[in-house]
């Protein structure tokens, strides 16, 4: 029996190599490679500004944090999250999307998603926006991509931030246009099963240049260190040591620089990468048609207009009984699976603790949850794995 995991190391000796040198340099915290790692991944995406941080749910911590921030810039009729605010965020999301909106005392607003491309229904955007609604958080998910066009117009009527949680679509385009970039705030995830990995680690993006401050100046404890404005905060208060001064509240969330070493040897490979996904996908969604022709299994669709980087192969059951089956047959035979991120977050029992709202009926999540699954697909599968999928598949689907 192969053995097909979920995701596996794509790092390799320059990285390992990488690591040692920054060892070997004796500077560990956060420093000039941290510092490269954000010129060269605000370029890759196309951001004026990126902002390394050591997760992909302090990315998404410090950009909520960060509208609610007294020093937030204010433009375009937007407000800053007030407590008992409200942010409209998908059904299917991750914990860690929606903690930060609760942590900086604003209300999620859940509303539905589209069962076949497992994204946020941006036609339920209007309805679900009240008086209080001070942002939209499309999340990305599974390497497809919420439709921003509808989003973008949603945030301009109404003046509401948009944060893209693009943690799991690095390397998405949407009419050539990089996820992450359409909104105010994009971030991103490094963790070890994402498009890239420094072990751990996170990116929040802007192309404001007073929110990137902002956003600095929170990830470490409130200070004016990494501030590209520093010289003019510190002469306002000449009276206190610079290398000590606190301007705002803050986190310490800071990467190191074992973290951004491996990160500038990881962005290289991931165009290779993202093409090896989107080829293993190609080979999966033509050897299961027949299964999708006849509604048994169907691989989510790409939303129109989008490249999509498939983290990981989601595909629907025909029922929840099938779905049930299908994951113990391709469990017992080495294949592993996952649920759909967490499914319909509004099932998940920490929601009985958190004041929420719910808009409308989440019957599209809660058929992503019941029916949903996927397995790995990742750059570095063998040939042998990718067929080893087909024929665990088509062997459940032909008992």
């Amino acid at each position: 029996m192969m053995q097909v995991p979920l995701n596996a190391s794509t790092f390799g000796d320059e990285e390992v190599q990488a690591a040692v040198e920054v060892l070997r340099f004796g500077r560990l915290t956060m420093g000039p490679r941290c510092h490269e790692f954000e010129e060269r991944f605000a370029a890759a995406v196309g951001a004026r500004h990126a902002v390394f941080a050591n997760s992909g749910s302090s990315a998404n911590l410090l950009a909520m944090f960060a509208i609610a921030n007294p020093q937030v810039p204010l433009s375009g009729g937007k407000r800053k999250l007030e407590p008992g605010d409200e942010v409209i965020v998908p059904a299917i999301a991750w914990s860690t999307t929606v903690w930060p909106i609760v942590q900086a005392g604003g209300i999620p607003v859940l509303v539905d998603c589209d069962a076949e491309t497992l994204q946020l229904r941006t036609d339920q955007l209007e309805a679900a926006i009240g008086p209080r609604t001070v942002g939209l958080c499309p999340v990305h998910v599974l390497g497809n991509a919420v439709p921003m066009e509808p989003v973008l117009a949603a945030a301009q009527k109404h003046g509401l931030w948009i944060i893209e949680d693009t943690c799991e679509a690095l390397g998405t385009r949407q009419r050539g246009r990089a996820m992450g970039t359409f909104g105010d705030i994009g971030t991103y995830s490094f963790f070890f099963s994402h498009h890239i990995t420094t072990i751990e680690g996170g990116m929040v993006v802007t192309s404001d240049d007073a929110v990137a401050d902002l956003l600095r100046c929170l990830r470490a404890h409130g200070w004016t260190r990494d501030l590209h404005d520093r010289k003019t905060v510190e002469a306002k208060h000449p009276q206190i040591d610079p290398r000590f001064l606190f301007v705002n509240t803050g986190f310490n969330v800071r990467p190191t620089e074992i973290n951004a070493a491996f990160g500038l040897r990881q962005l290289d490979k991931l165009d290779r990468f993202n093409r090896r996904r989107v080829e293993i996908a190609a080979r999966w969604i033509r050897e299961l048609s027949p299964l999708a022709e006849d509604g048994r299994l169907v691989p989510m669709r790409t939303t129109p207009g989008t490249d999509s980087t498939w983290f990981g192969f989601p595909v629907l059951c025909r029922d929840a009984e099938l779905r049930v089956e299908l994951q113990r047959h391709l469990e017992s035979r080495g294949v592993e699976t996952r649920p759909i991120i967490a499914g319909n977050l509004a099932r998940q029992p920490a929601f009985q603790h958190i004041r929420h709202r719910i808009h409308g009926e989440l019957s599209g999540a809660d058929t992503i949850m019941d029916r949903g699954l996927y397995w790995g697909s990742h750059p570095i599968m063998t040939e042998e794995q990718v067929d080893y999928v087909v024929r665990c598949v088509k062997e459940f689907f032909q008992r």
